[in-house]
């Protein structure tokens, strides 16, 4: 997708001074700030750095000569001069998108199925929240989305891109490293209250655990889970890992989560992280696109979307 640097035109009046163009480039970080009222929030979801987004506020503010936020303690507020700007702000972004929308058409009609495999919760909590406005801009790309714990058989061809927590050593992909993801220890509210805490890894064993069946023995947080402590009998075996947060969210024990995922639920069930102490599960994430589908467009532009969604996520997954 083409990122347009137009010039839009609007009028923001302070003192009865009508201001000239504005870049919609700086509009983009002052709408992001605006919304957020953090700088380090506006940064994450913008894909930059934080100090990139202090810097383009200080640019626009220079345009206008007006400050547009007060920083206080608990994050930044709009002055009055932002305020008036953030109406005719959001109608030059709506107004952006549809320009967009319209030269993406202009370049090719994109249409037809990709297939992706990834990760179940990653999918989940991250990609498909972040796949709305992509829908807008293709209606007509189809997405077939297939989760397992057990990685893709990369020979077999089948899928379009994948995301992988574990490094392949075979298969017609081109691979890159787009981040990480975390796993801990977490148990709800409710069960700690009935179950009490355990303070040290040698305490799991007289607590209820969800484990994983005995032929995904080989998985890397069940084989984590083992390292930790081995005297580990688990109450509960499931098969995949939304089947194990959905347990850990009723109650039935403890569970190895992502840390995204978890903290993500935290505020509906109160999921909690056990043994603070011991060091994550830290597992690099890994997307990979077919030899063959560079040379597709649709394919290419989903390609290109995951990068920015897991871009845009980078600090949640990695917290």
């Amino acid at each position: 997708m083409p990122v347009l640097f137009l010039k839009i035109a609007f009028q923001f009046w302070k003192g009865g001074v009508e201001v000239r163009r504005m870049n919609w480039n700086d509009l983009k970080f002052f709408l992001a700030v605006a919304r957020a009222k953090s700088l380090s929030e506006s940064a994450r979801k913008l894909g930059v750095s934080t100090s990139t987004v202090s810097r383009r506020i200080e640019v626009l503010e220079a345009d206008l000569q007006s400050n547009l936020f007060r920083h206080h303690h608990d994050g930044y507020e709009l002055t009055l001069a932002g305020v008036e700007l953030l109406e005719p702000a959001e109608k030059a972004e709506a107004q952006m998108r549809l320009l967009e929308r319209s030269a993406l058409r202009q370049e090719g009609h994109l249409s037809g199925l990709v297939r992706v495999d990834l990760p179940e919760l990653l999918g989940q909590k991250i990609i498909l929240p972040g796949l709305q406005d992509f829908f807008d801009d293709y209606p007509d790309i189809r997405m077939d989305f297939r989760s397992s714990v057990l990685p893709v058989r990369l020979r077999s061809q089948e899928s379009d891109i994948v995301l992988r927590l574990v490094r392949p050593e075979k298969g017609n992909y081109r691979i890159r490293q787009v981040g990480r993801v975390d796993f801990g220890l977490f148990a709800s509210k409710a069960y700690i209250e009935r179950h009490g805490e355990p303070a040290k890894a040698q305490d799991l064993a007289a607590h209820r655990i969800i484990g994983w069946p005995e032929d995904l023995n080989f998985l890397t947080m069940s084989a984590w889970l083992q390292s930790i402590s081995a005297e580990l009998h688990p109450s509960l075996f499931l098969d995949s890992v939304t089947a194990h947060l959905e347990a850990a969210r009723h109650g039935y024990g403890i569970a190895v989560l992502p840390t995204f995922a978890a903290r993500s639920s935290s505020h509906e069930v109160g999921l909690h992280p056990i043994l603070r102490d011991v060091p994550p599960l830290k597992m690099d994430l890994w997307l990979l696109l077919h030899d063959q589908s560079p040379t597709s467009p649709r394919v290419r532009a989903v390609y290109e979307k995951l990068v920015d969604i897991l871009a845009r996520n980078k600090g949640l997954l990695q917290e």
